[in-house]
């Protein structure tokens, strides 16, 4: 525990100088000299999105995409130094894969800056319609670190306050059960809709709203199976929050921050340090410069995150999301055989290498409509209006709608089983490589009958897959090896 206590510490001690904007940081003073103004405040909120970028350009892909059958691996013999991502592919990781102590590290350093700043914000002394936005930022930020935490490891610490000592440190450092996780997220994201806007002005775009809070709490509620809570907090979102769909599908990924997306991690292209790289990552690694318009990096670095067949598959005939997500115009050279990798966060030219400026979005409103159709068919079917979300979704992919009485077979849905299986299919495809998809299997208790089926079909096409591979799978992720450890 002593390891912990130490990690604790630390991360109530740093200074807030990391920026989440564009803003010139304090470079002097101590936590307790620090919190004064509002500026500084503003910096400090920065500062707790900060982790969120690590994350999300290094391990929550991992697994929430290729943990599920979305996707895989470019098996690389040249270069075996990637083994530890090839194991969380194929359900033969342990304790000791370094992925997750790097997610509990980011994690945590984002929540104890989150509950460092709630404690400094009750003496503030500057107007209350800033204080209670950034309350409401730091409230949001706590409950998606903790909630993606629990999604993860499920029992996990649950630090609420300022650690100052070790004594404090000793005292929250031991797991607490998952359902005690949730309960906090979803006070912490009620607190955050009555605190946070609906909009931002254009300089601020990017920041937590209460759309925002009320798209993940809704998600929260479906984990739980509370459905009639789901469907209450997801109904008024996008009229509040002013979201539409965008009428081109590609275009989520192409224009930041659209009248679609409700929440996305940001990044700035160029020399601030809040740069996005995952896109080398996910291109197949001798591929060149397809991808990203430059050198990919050496080794392991790159052919991650592709595209299963099982996925390709999985679209129907005219679907324009395929062209859109998925690109299938390189050939291995080696092996001649095509390698697809994802096409939505391939947006060339970048000004310069391993430097782009593409979001990872977490929220958007096409998720938010199916969220309520899933909800809804749980209440009782046929519901007329959770087709009717469904269908908006479909038909902007230039897909027929489906319906309870459809003279077509295919697009019929006879009963509320048949709806959960169009709900999942269209999740899958709409959302695919936005993170969503191990969750929604893990949660709606289809991850081990869906990934048995897919582990079928991964060894019938790779035979090079190992024997362990698969043999039990684990609907969370082992706790890290050096947490376990000094706990015991």
């Amino acid at each position: 525990m002593k390891k912990l206590t130490i990690l604790l510490l630390t991360f109530a001690l740093v200074s807030c100088k990391d920026n989440f904007l564009e803003l010139t940081p304090d470079t002097n003073g101590s936590a307790g000299s620090f919190y004064q103004t509002k500026d500084q405040f503003i910096q400090a909120i920065n500062s707790a999105y900060s982790p969120l970028q690590g994350i999300h350009n290094n391990t929550i892909w991992l697994f929430a995409e290729l943990r599920s059958d979305n996707t895989s691996y470019q098996q690389n013999t040249a270069d075996r130094s990637g083994t530890i991502r090839e194991e969380l592919d194929e359900f033969r990781e342990n304790d000791q894969n370094s992925n997750f102590q790097s997610f509990f590290n980011a994690s945590y350093l984002g929540i104890s800056r989150c509950n460092l700043l709630l404690t400094k914000i009750q003496s503030a002394t500057f107007d209350q319609a800033s204080r209670n936005q950034i309350e409401g930022e730091a409230r949001f930020l706590r409950a998606y670190y903790y909630f993606n935490l629990s999604r993860v490891f499920g029992n996990v610490p649950l630090i609420l306050k300022e650690v100052t000592s070790p004594e404090e440190a000793f005292a929250t450092a031991p797991r607490v059960a998952e359902a005690q996780v949730l309960s906090a997220v979803i006070d912490d994201f009620k607190v955050a809709i009555t605190k946070l806007p609906a909009k931002y002005p254009a300089s601020d775009i990017g920041r937590a709203t209460s759309g925002a809070a009320k798209a993940l709490l809704g998600e929260v509620y479906l984990t739980q199976k509370n459905y009639t809570s789901a469907t209450e907090i997801l109904k008024g979102i996008e009229t509040e929050g002013g979201y539409s769909l965008a009428a081109n599908y590609a275009d989520n990924f192409k224009k930041k921050n659209g009248s679609e997306s409700i929440f996305e991690v940001q990044f700035v292209e160029g020399v601030g340090g809040k740069v996005s790289n995952f896109i080398y990552s996910f291109a197949p690694y001798n591929s060149g410069t397809l991808a990203t318009g430059y050198a990919l990096g050496s080794g392991a670095a790159a052919g991650w995150n592709i595209p299963t067949q099982d996925l390709i598959n999985a679209y129907e005939p005219s679907d324009k999301r395929l062209v859109a997500s998925i690109n299938s115009t390189f050939t291995d050279p080696t092996t001649k055989k095509i390698v697809p990798f994802i096409q939505k966060y391939s947006n060339p030219p970048y000004l310069e290498r391993f430097n782009t400026g593409d979001n990872f979005i977490v929220s958007r409103l096409a998720d938010v409509l199916l969220m309520q159709a899933e909800a809804l068919n749980e209440a009782g079917f046929p519901n007329a209006e959770a087709f009717t979300y469904l269908n908006r979704v479909r038909t902007r992919a230039g897909l027929p709608a489906k319906t309870a009485d459809n003279a077509d077979a295919k697009l019929k849905i006879s009963s509320q089983a048949e709806f959960r299986t169009a709900i999942a299919q269209e999740r899958r495809i709409e959302l695919a490589f936005e993170n969503h998809r191990w969750f929604d299997l893990v949660r709606t208790g289809q991850a081990v009958s869906v990934m048995t089926a897919h582990a079928t079909a991964e060894k019938a096409l790779k035979s090079y897959i190992l024997p362990s591979s698969f043999a039990t799978i684990s609907l969370k992720f082992p706790y890290p090896y050096r947490e376990v450890q000094i706990t015991k």
